[in-house]
């Protein structure tokens, strides 16, 4: 989300000017300038300097002097006007201020964000004309109210509430005195980073110009904050009226609509859409909707909190022999699931950054961007991340028996928090949190490099996680 900012609120007039202008903060603002500051200091005092000499010498030259000095005012006051429009950008890492006139961006981290305060002449007030941030380990952010539209500020509240929700906001009534909705919308899980490895792994740096902060699709869904861009894809926190907070997944196709390209990626984007409408799983993402708008294919998507597995084990390094058991049956019901669907799914991309770990402590699949309906052992396109990916896969020959290998994959993370080497045979340490022969022995199984050698299938790998979770928990009883 960005916007304009314009301290000055109109055509601001001489008296606003000089009220409000600190040439004091203008100077630190411009410090990456300040050869154009020194260089107006010095011209300035040189010029003081002359005016008494100016004048003994040659009266008619001083008043002539005068009035280009008051000339140059006029033109200096707007231009510094000028400097103060500001641009500001809100994403999950703060608000990031910028001025046009500098070269300077500073970012105001949520994490530092303290207190918001609804100011008017410099005291709290339900008529407010000023918006005072506060941040732990830097000075107050103080943004003038008239500069900034009902709508950014209801989205820089929302935002602010989204990353930091124990924010406290003074006066609280101040938000229903202005017409601003309580946005009272999702926990601050780290919704960006379930999204933003994948869209920069699958697409290209291009000129993407992405949806505008407020924007309203199908006349139903507003657009809150993109998350995550990547190439020519983007994704958002968007609001549906009937549906509450959405995640809104956009892609725009570039080059001609007659080109393979072109229809490939449209093709891999309709597969998403026309796969998760068929699919109706508990621990896998719902889809509400798909639509093109404006040349521009979008998915709205179920909302789910969590964190990837990537970023969990990231944070908390290596799991516990018990919780890769919990998890690694769940991820291994999924995939009997897509298995088991006519025809079969092969998801083809059954990694740490397309699974998350909800609230409720559950596994959830988020991503089907790579996958495809089994049609037997034809060629088709390489798709995945190359540590996750058997050499039938590399070959564009993927199959049932390749999510397995992916499944081996994601639990040789768990236990060990590295992807598997590539085109190497992965075996689990036994110094290593999975002391249970049985469960390595599991995972060596789904791991086998060629595909004649790796015939374990989901129902198996789901029995066998049972049995060690049972025998678990009897020697705990015991």
């Amino acid at each position: 989300m960005q916007f304009r900012y314009n301290r000055y609120s109109g055509m601001p007039t001489a008296s606003r000017f000089f009220k409000e202008l600190n040439f004091s903060e203008f100077y630190q603002r411009h410090k990456q300038e300040g050869w154009l500051v020194n260089l107006a200091l010095v011209a300035t005092t040189v010029f003081t300097a002359c005016l008494p000499v100016l004048y003994l010498l040659a009266p008619e030259l001083f008043v002539l002097t005068i009035m280009l000095a008051i000339l140059a005012v006029g033109i200096t006051l707007p231009t510094l006007a000028f400097l103060s429009l500001g641009k500001i950008k809100i994403d999950s890492r703060g608000i990031e201020f910028c001025r046009l006139g500098s070269l300077d961006e500073k970012l105001y981290p949520w994490s530092d964000l303290t207190r918001i305060t609804f100011l008017r002449n410099g005291q709290p007030s339900l008529e407010p004309n000023q918006l005072y941030l506060e941040f732990h380990r830097q000075p107050a952010l103080v943004l003038e109210l008239n500069a900034i539209s009902k709508l950014n500020l209801e989205a820089l509240i929302s935002l602010a509430l989204y990353f930091r929700p124990k924010v406290l906001i003074y006066p609280n009534e101040t938000l229903s005195a202005l017409g601003i909705k309580e946005m009272k919308l999702i926990d601050p899980l780290d919704f960006t980073e379930l999204w933003q490895s994948n869209l920069e792994q699958r697409f290209a740096s291009t000129n993407f110009i992405p949806l505008e902060q407020g924007q309203r699709l199908k006349q139903s869904i507003t657009v809150l904050a993109q998350v995550a861009s990547g190439g020519m894809s983007a994704v958002y926190l968007a609001k549906d009226d009937q549906l509450g907070p959405v995640v809104l997944k956009e892609s725009v196709f570039s080059g001609s609509r007659d080109t393979d390209k072109f229809r490939k990626a449209v093709e891999l984007f309709e597969r998403e859409a026309t796969l998760l409408t068929t699919i109706s799983h508990p621990r896998i993402v719902k889809i509400f909707d798909y639509f093109v708008e404006d040349n521009r294919h979008y998915l709205l998507l179920e909302h789910i909190k969590g964190k990837t597995l990537r970023n969990f084990v990231d944070r908390h390094g290596p799991l516990s022999e018990k919780t890769i058991i919990d998890w690694g049956l769940q991820m291994a019901q999924i995939l009997d699931f897509l298995h088991n669907m006519e025809p079969p799914i092969i998801h083809r991309d059954f990694t740490p950054e397309n699974v998350i770990i909800s609230e409720d402590a559950k596994i959830r699949l988020i991503d089907f961007g790579a996958s495809s309906i089994f049609l037997g052992t034809a060629t088709g396109t390489v798709v995945g991340k190359i540590a996750f990916m058997p050499p039938e896969q590399i070959k564009g020959r993927a199959n049932r028996a390749s999510d397995i290998y992916a499944f081996g994959g994601l639990m040789y993370f768990l236990a060990t928090g590295r992807n598997p080497q590539p085109y190497e045979e992965n075996v689990l340490p036994k110094d290593g949190p999975i002391k249970s022969i049985n469960l390595r022995k599991l995972v060596d199984d789904c791991l086998k490099l060629e595909l004649k050698d790796r015939t374990i299938r989901t129902k198996e790998i789901i029995d066998r996680l049972e049995s060690l979770h049972r025998s678990r928990v009897s020697h705990a009883e015991g």
